[in-house]
């Protein structure tokens, strides 16, 4: 008799968990739903643990009146997850409203914005080899690819090529932190793809600012590059003759060997003004950002000035902490002066171009 009542016991507690088991599956969403009634190891997109501390770089903000690649991305995310939106890359009323509701199961503020933070709960899936749906065309319009949903060799292969590129893990798989390099990969100024002929490239590093690169590219090759720095440390784009060079394209105006001004003497290349891109989602106001270079510290002449003991010489390169400018663009004397042989050699290309990335 207690056999009987243990064993009717026990059925009774496996009926509700199965119960459990078909009501998750149910109240399961788009891509969410497929995961969990497919068999196999990988079907759809799979919930994958969120790490802040793996993510770098900065995310878009979009809201009413984005457009892009992005806003496309976010409108597979959201339909990836049963939401019903239209992928047209255009951030309208029916977006905002689905995001709103995501933001809501999801625990967020519901502002209809996609920041940081909902950006981290739209992308903590994990999509790879054989998968379908609405969140590998996410990850195809990052790579530029035709989205049809389809995760195959294609897809595959330029994934894998992305992580290589972007020293993540090569495993053609795209979880989190893929996701995450994609999308913070597409809101910076990617630089123009080089056609033949000369060009310059300098590359920002995020998070040692005076080791960022500024590189010699000839027929998409690069020659050389040297260490530089730009601003006074601060980051923002539109902090007037402190911040970083804005990101973008500058046809070089002009390149002198003996320049005498107040502030930059020598050897200088100068830049067109450009006003700078304030972050979405701020009150920050456009600025024009003047008086743009690459040069050094030296004298006019392109020597070094005397050394003043206990005070920093604008005519004399000292150390690192020189690579620090006035928003433009440092290198040290011997780097400048070497960048400035090879365009001598090179008769100094006409439409001679800076991409800022």
């Amino acid at each position: 008799m207690r056999k009987n009542a243990r064993n009717l016991l026990l059925q009774g507690l496996a009926a509700v968990l199965l119960a459990g088991g078909a009501l998750g599956a149910v109240n399961a969403t788009g891509d969410e739903a497929n995961a969990s009634t497919k068999p196999g190891p990988r079907s759809g997109s799979h919930a994958a643990p969120l790490k802040d501390k793996a993510f770098t770089g900065v995310r878009p903000t979009l809201k009413t009146g984005s457009r892009g690649t992005d806003v496309l991305t976010a409108q597979y995310l959201l339909a990836a997850r049963g939401y019903t939106v239209t992928p047209d890359s255009a951030y309208g009323k029916k977006t905002a409203a689905a995001v709103r509701k995501f933001q809501t199961r999801a625990g967020l503020k519901a502002d209809g914005v996609v920041g940081p933070k909902t950006w981290r709960k739209l992308t903590a899936l994990t999509v790879g080899r054989g998968d379908k749906g609405h969140a590998v065309k996410a990850v195809q319009v990052q790579l530029t690819l035709k989205a049809d949903g389809v995760f195959g060799k294609k897809t595959h292969a330029a994934v894998a090529a992305f992580q290589k590129k972007k020293n993540l893990k090569v495993d053609g798989v795209v979880g989190p932190k893929t996701f995450n390099a994609l999308i913070t990969g597409s809101t910076a100024a990617k630089p123009k793809p080089v056609g033949r002929g000369y060009s310059l490239q300098f590359s920002k590093n995020w998070k040692y600012p005076t080791y960022s690169k500024l590189s010699l590219v000839r027929d998409g090759k690069v020659l050389k590059s040297w260490r530089a720095g730009s601003g006074m440390g601060s980051k923002d784009e539109c902090a007037s003759a402190k911040g970083w060079l804005p990101s973008g394209a500058y046809k070089v105006q002009a390149h002198f060997t003996n320049r005498d001004g107040d502030a930059i003497d020598g050897y200088a290349i100068q830049l067109p003004d450009k006003t700078c891109r304030p972050k979405a989602g701020t009150k920050q106001q456009r600025v024009t950002r003047t008086d743009l270079f690459i040069h050094s510290e030296m004298t006019r002449n392109g020597g070094q000035g005397k050394d003043n003991p206990n005070r920093d010489d604008a005519d004399r390169w000292e150390g690192a902490n020189d690579y620090r400018s006035l928003g433009c663009i440092k290198l040290t004397p011997t780097d400048i002066k070497d960048l400035f042989k090879r365009l001598d050699q090179a008769r100094w290309p006409k439409n001679l171009t800076l991409h800022v990335s």
